[in-house]
């Protein structure tokens, strides 16, 4: 019913009598070459052109790549501070009881901890656990969730009060407390 219909196949060139397409630019372009064939001859010989020519040259020839320009490093990288000696990872034990080693195997001590940051971690525990329980239990619920609630609060006000960030830590002014 409403078939594609090509509107554009008898279409005859323009009222001016130039053709519509690439054969008029040509044609106008060969038009401007040959009335300013003289001055485009003067422009291909002038020294600007001569140097442009030389470091364009020159730029193509850099930019060609030569056997010379590739160093071993492309093909095979140094060892770096993860390569491995030749040892599997079923040496591992064997690795870590070496004399040589540079392993220190780490220092799990917490150190002291003071009896009210224990004590505010306890209340906090307890609570979310008594906050669960008043879930679970229906029939008890208003005093769970009471007395969980009020654990809970009590618990984090205290740990949130005891912090004191890593100020104490701080080696210069710049120390954002990262460690690695």
């Amino acid at each position: 019913m409403t078939g594609n219909k090509n509107s554009n196949e008898n279409r005859s060139p323009s009222s001016d009598g130039s053709a519509n397409g690439s054969d008029g630019v040509d044609a106008a372009w060969e038009e401007f070459v040959s009335s300013h064939q003289d001055e485009l001859h003067d422009v291909e010989r002038s020294r600007t052109a001569r140097k442009f020519n030389k470091a364009a040259r020159k730029a193509e020839k850099q930019a060609q790549l030569s056997i010379d320009d590739l160093k071993p490093e492309a093909f095979a990288r140094a060892a770096g501070p993860r390569d491995f000696e030749g040892r599997s990872w079923l040496d591992t034990d064997d690795v870590l009881n070496d004399d040589d080693s540079s392993f220190v195997p780490p220092n799990p001590s917490i150190g002291s901890v003071r009896k009210s940051t224990m004590l505010f971690v306890v209340l906090l525990v307890i609570g979310v656990i008594t906050l669960t329980a008043s879930i679970l239990i229906p029939a008890l619920s208003a005093w769970l969730g009471t007395a969980g609630g009020v654990m809970t609060l009590i618990g984090a006000a205290g740990m949130f009060a005891q912090h004191k960030g890593h100020t104490e830590t701080r080696t210069d002014m710049f120390d954002d407390g990262a460690r690695v």
